[in-house]
């Protein structure tokens, strides 16, 4: 990392306030992203908060809005943690812990950084609930993205 930890506060900063763009982009009022903090230790904490159509037919948040809540701060985390070089998510674990329940209005998203290797990042999360319960713990990687290779072999069968 050759950013200041400022600097990738300030990073992180910009794509929370770029939410409107993000969710035309997405055709859909799927953000509703609320900077916390990014601590003096990295930890990137926001919050998400949760829209109706975003909850199972019992009322909880649907387990794959955790999922995406949980790629999009490790994600945006790890981006900031190359530099800004492009990534891609390679897979994600998450144990779900208990549901959120129907009441609760936003989640709180807790990402680390944990390795950054030549290729890939390894990043955690954890999701909270209001009251600050632990519903779920997530580990993520991450690949640095290539640019096109400007001669492609191709390979004719």
């Amino acid at each position: 990392m050759k950013w200041s930890h400022e600097q990738r506060k300030q990073k992180l900063m910009e794509v929370i306030d770029r939410t409107d763009e993000l969710n035309g982009k997405a055709s859909a009022p799927i953000f509703g992203i609320e900077f916390v903090d990014y601590t003096e230790k990295d930890e990137f904490i926001v919050n998400y908060h949760i829209k109706s159509w975003q909850r199972n037919p019992f009322g909880n948040l649907q387990g794959g809005m955790i999922c995406y809540y949980i790629d999009a701060t490790a994600g945006t985390l790890s981006w900031v943690a190359v530099d800004c070089d492009p990534v891609g998510t390679v897979d994600i674990n998450v144990n779900f812990i208990r549901v959120v329940p129907e009441d609760a209005e936003y989640i709180t998203v807790k990402a680390k950084v944990i390795s950054i290797g030549r290729r890939v990042v390894v990043a955690t999360a954890e999701v909270y609930d209001p009251d600050g319960w632990l519903m779920a713990v997530a580990t993520t990687n991450t690949t640095r993205l290539l640019p096109p290779d400007p001669n492609p072999t191709i390979v004719k069968l």
